[in-house]
């Protein structure tokens, strides 16, 4: 299994569910973040714990999620939930993403183009599409076969401590 899973799709298909059901408690052990609704954030590891007791909510911001980036390379693995959009612009935001992407730090989550810069989406996914170790698999809906396959290998190979 390749060490990068990144889904695609339309908005609200159930890709960060269908991420968030493949990990599991296993979550607890990740570096990352997860973007939720109402434009908030929280650490990854906080996707463990039933969203009714979830902390650790911050507003979506680009120093935020740096720092979170930063932190992965700590971490046995990293979800980013999402990667792209308005975020691309911020060059701290994109500084830390490169650093982490050349890591070696297994990662799973999602690629997000919606509101990125032209410039940088297009480096970015040009980057990750002819990297070896990347799969990027558009999920058609939670219930995916193909792209909950390919998260339940990516888990049991990478999501451990």
């Amino acid at each position: 299994m390749k060490r990068r899973l990144f889904l695609t799709g339309r908005a609200g298909s159930g890709k960060s569910a269908m991420i968030a059901r493949a990990l599991e408690r296993d979550a607890r052990f990740a570096g990352g973040y997860a973007v939720i609704s109402g434009g908030f954030m929280l650490p990854a590891a906080e996707l463990a714990v039933p969203e009714i007791r979830r902390r650790g909510r911050d507003e979506l911001n680009a120093g935020i999620a740096a720092r979170y980036l930063l932190e992965c390379r700590e971490k046995p693995f990293a979800v980013i939930d999402e990667l792209g959009g308005p975020l691309l612009a911020d060059a701290d935001y994109y500084d830390a993403l490169i650093r982490l992407l050349f890591a070696g730090v297994p990662i799973v989550g999602v690629l997000r183009d919606e509101g990125a810069p032209r410039a940088e989406w297009d480096e970015l996914y040009t980057l990750r599409s002819r990297d070896p170790d990347t799969l990027i698999l558009h999920a058609s809906g939670t219930y995916d076969i193909n792209a909950a396959g390919a998260l339940r290998h990516w888990t049991n190979e990478y999501a451990r401590p």
